[in-house]
């Protein structure tokens, strides 16, 4: 008997499947061949790297220094692109390599992402994230390059209302939540004043087999378990987020890349993209513990959260409706392939 219900369910269906499947034909015809990628040997960044170069993109990358340049290696890229290891806060450097190199796109993604660093150094995390992605954004109004801008969720601040949607308030008030509302206010300003083509991403929790910071949930949580040690949560895990695997950020970044440059689709100032699974850490933890083993393992708890946000998470439904993209991945799908990335690569000798 079809009901109501049914038909709800049907027509979820097939928007999620179809979705997939536009997005699978729009990503065959790639609207540009030659990009730059900063922040390339980061996680997003040697994620979106390996993608690129497998669909014959020309790409180089520019980051601060080698010390991640595993990644790359771990994927066999490493001698497939050209990096440079330079400061984007030094305008200086940034100005002599835009003037040798053209590119169809920018994809920004070179920052100073922890919270804790920088509570501890704001100058250094203000220089990396505010005056570098200005020196960018700068030389993309120079040369008239279209340029996509990985922000953060932590833009957003503290908000009463749940999820964050893009049209609400930037209001960052820590030294990192402060440099992403900055840093997305100054891409508004070079869209309205300039006309430049600028797209920015605030995304989730990104997690998946890449990420060496062992301070983040997911990889530290990994890391404490493979090592046969009970894992320390730095609260009581109640704190709600959304998660997000890189494999799926890696093709919204694609989709509004791919809209910017083909002039096709009226692309919004900034978009927000995660999952729809609002979950606590606790839950995503259990979950971990599910993927590694199956087994419950009873964390250490610390009470050393104080400067974060309590609850956290986005509304990915603008992105959606513009450009037909969504996760496609399920949380335990992806940390099953995250799990064994760190139980493959940290037995290899990675720390």
């Amino acid at each position: 008997m079809i009901t109501t219900s049914n038909i709800e369910e049907l027509i979820s269906f097939f928007k999620k499947h179809i979705c997939i499947y536009v997005i699978f034909i729009t990503y065959m015809n790639y609207a540009f061949k030659n990009v730059l990628v900063t922040g390339s040997t980061g996680l997003l960044g040697s994620w979106l790297s390996e993608k690129l170069i497998n669909e014959n993109i020309e790409i180089k990358g520019i980051a601060l220094d080698t010390s991640l340049n595993f990644l790359l290696e771990s994927k066999n890229i490493a001698d497939k692109f050209n990096n440079q290891y330079f400061d984007i806060a030094d305008s200086t450097k940034v100005n002599d390599y835009f003037k040798k190199n053209k590119f169809d796109l920018i994809i920004h993604l070179a920052a100073q992402t922890q919270v804790r660093d920088a509570i501890d150094n704001p100058i250094k995390t203000f220089k990396s994230n505010i005056e570098g992605t200005w020196n960018i954004l700068e030389n993309c109004r120079n040369y008239n390059t279209p340029i996509v801008v990985a922000s953060s969720d932590k833009a957003y601040g503290v908000s009463d209302k749940l999820p964050y949607k893009e049209n609400f308030p930037l209001n960052g008030v820590f030294p990192y939540e402060f440099s992403k509302s900055a840093t997305d206010m100054m891409c508004k300003t070079y869209r309205t004043t300039y006309e430049l083509p600028v797209s920015v991403m605030r995304c989730g929790n990104i997690y998946g087999g890449g990420d060496l910071n062992w301070e983040r949930l997911i990889p530290g949580v990994i890391k404490f378990l493979i090592n046969n040690q009970t894992p320390v949560l730095r609260s009581d895990g109640k704190f709600k987020r959304d998660w997000v695997y890189v494999e799926d950020v890696v093709q919204a970044y694609i989709g509004v890349s791919n809209a910017l440059v083909g002039g096709e689709k009226l692309v919004s100032d900034s978009y927000n993209y995660s999952s729809t699974d609002y979950l606590s850490v606790m839950e995503v933890y259990k979950e971990i513990c599910k993927a590694f083993s199956g087994r419950f393992v009873k964390p250490i708890i610390e009470e050393n959260s104080q400067y974060e946000i309590k609850d956290q998470y986005l509304s990915s439904d603008l992105i959606f409706n513009e450009l037909n993209i969504t996760s496609q991945f399920t949380l335990r799908e992806a940390l099953k392939n995250t799990v064994n990335w760190y139980k493959e690569n940290l037995n290899n000798g990675l720390n």
